[in-house]
């Protein structure tokens, strides 16, 4: 007998309890307090003979009679895998301009090159002519994602261009979400109504309750933007479209955090079903422009604060619930999430563009020039088909650092581009403090 590579322990914060987990089978049991010498033993040392559970947990896949029936287990699961990610949508993120009306205080784009080049007909119909013959034949229609700067500015010469831009989405049988930092919702939501636009999904960032969001995120003449964006989400959801609430936090705004739940729960907003408002964190943290390091969080820092906070304010349970490396997931469905063997889309199930005509991977990569892949305006300039063939080569059975990482199958492998940005190539790994949040995530939904 063999103990399986994707085989792991992770414990509960202030707990004797141990967690033993395997994102390949998705199994996970509770070892208890008095079980835990002899098992800890027999793991260090791979020795399994005579262990009383040891059927048991070749059952539940923690142990392989060989390294041969492992590999056809790891098989099985990396086509199932590939048989389900064929039918995810492709998103098609077109990045319309990087203007925008804020002058945020962390912004991620602010060194970026602002170029020239603005939203006009010509391109939108390029845009199209590529989009409609590259993903014709996707066996589910894509989707189209309007990124910035900010997608929705209401200038009116923006405004006419991305109009068309919507009417020709709806036209081709795409639906739309949009990342905005939501301030001109007021003005666009009736627009989209009237028009038959199918919305996929708004993104909007409000960073804690007012104080703190308009701390932050504040106009180009330093006005606060609280009030008007919580309008525009009241009428967003008013009018049947999905909010996905996002918050990007640092040390600065974490604690405004049960704040923001409760002007939520006010608003009514809590009350709307998950498919319709649903809530995320985003950390603050250095993609390709320096920050201020000493407000940052680490991951696991972030989340073992939110989880802090949430035991002293019991509103952020229900307006928040991590993921935390499919803890959730457990909690609501009673079983892990299948083994995830790519976590990163680019050039696979996620494609970016810009109105300068340049493709790019992904949203992480769009509008930074040294992750262009090609054009789509420009004959002379077609896509780079070996880099392409880079990014789609990459899973966690083709990086060297992965295929031996038990928790591998729960990450990954990360961002590529952060891969690639602190570690010198998009097949190097990007990891997550897997075993410490899956321990923080079982005691946050009780599981074990």
């Amino acid at each position: 007998m063999i103990k399986s590579r994707y085989t792991f322990t992770a414990e509960k914060p202030d707990s004797a309890e141990l967690l033993v987990v395997n994102y390949l089978t998705g199994a996970m049991d509770l070892i208890e307090p008095l079980e835990r010498p002899e098992f800890e033993k027999r793991l260090a040392e791979d020795r399994w003979d005579g262990y009383a559970l040891a059927n048991y947990m070749i059952e539940r896949g923690y142990l392989y009679p060989d390294l041969k029936a492992e590999q056809a287990m790891i098989q099985q699961k990396y086509r199932e895998f590939s048989l389900e990610y064929e039918k995810t949508p492709v998103q098609i993120i077109f990045s319309t301009t990087l203007q925008c009306n804020f002058a945020c205080r962390y912004c991620f784009q602010e060194e970026y090159n602002h170029y020239r080049e603005v939203l006009n007909p010509t391109i939108i119909d390029q845009f199209f002519n590529y989009i409609n013959n590259k993903f014709k034949d996707e066996p589910v229609k894509p989707y189209i994602t309007l990124f910035g700067g900010e997608a929705l500015i209401w200038a009116e010469g923006y405004r006419k261009n991305l109009m068309y831009l919507l009417e020709r989405s709806r036209d081709d049988g795409y639906s739309v979400a949009m990342v905005t930092n939501g301030y001109e919702l007021l003005n666009y939501v009736p627009w989209f109504k009237e028009n038959r636009i199918a919305v996929r999904e708004i993104q909007v960032t409000l960073d804690g309750d007012r104080q703190s969001h308009d701390s932050r995120r504040v106009t180009r003449g330093n006005r606060g933007t609280f009030d008007r964006i919580a309008d525009g989400i009241d009428l967003a959801l008013r009018s049947g479209y999905r909010i996905n609430l996002r918050s990007i936090i640092d040390k600065d705004n974490m604690e405004s955090l049960p704040r923001l739940a409760e002007y939520c729960e006010s608003r009514g907003w809590l009350d709307y079903p998950r498919h319709l408002f649903d809530t995320a964190l985003g950390r603050n943290y250095e993609l390709h422009t320096c920050q201020n390091t000493n407000k940052l969080y680490e991951r696991l820092e972030m989340w073992q604060e939110f989880v802090s906070l949430a035991k002293q304010y019991p509103i952020l349970k229900k307006y928040h619930r991590p993921q935390m490396h499919g803890m959730r997931f457990l909690y609501e469905n009673g079983e892990l999430p299948p083994p995830i063997f790519d976590a990163c889309p680019a050039a696979k199930k996620e494609w970016a563009f810009d109105v300068r005509g340049n493709v790019y991977g992904c949203t992480a990569s769009v509008g930074v020039d040294r992750y262009k892949l090609g054009s789509f305006t420009n004959p002379a300039e077609p896509v780079n088909v070996e880099q392409i063939r880079q990014w789609q080569s990459r899973d966690v059975l083709t990086m060297k650092a992965c295929r031996t990482c038990a928790v591998s199958l729960s990450c990954g492998g990360g961002c590529g581009v952060l891969a690639n940005n602190y570690n010198g190539s998009i097949h190097e790994r990007n990891c997550r403090p897997v075993k410490e949040l899956v321990g923080l995530g079982a005691d946050y939904y009780g599981l074990g």
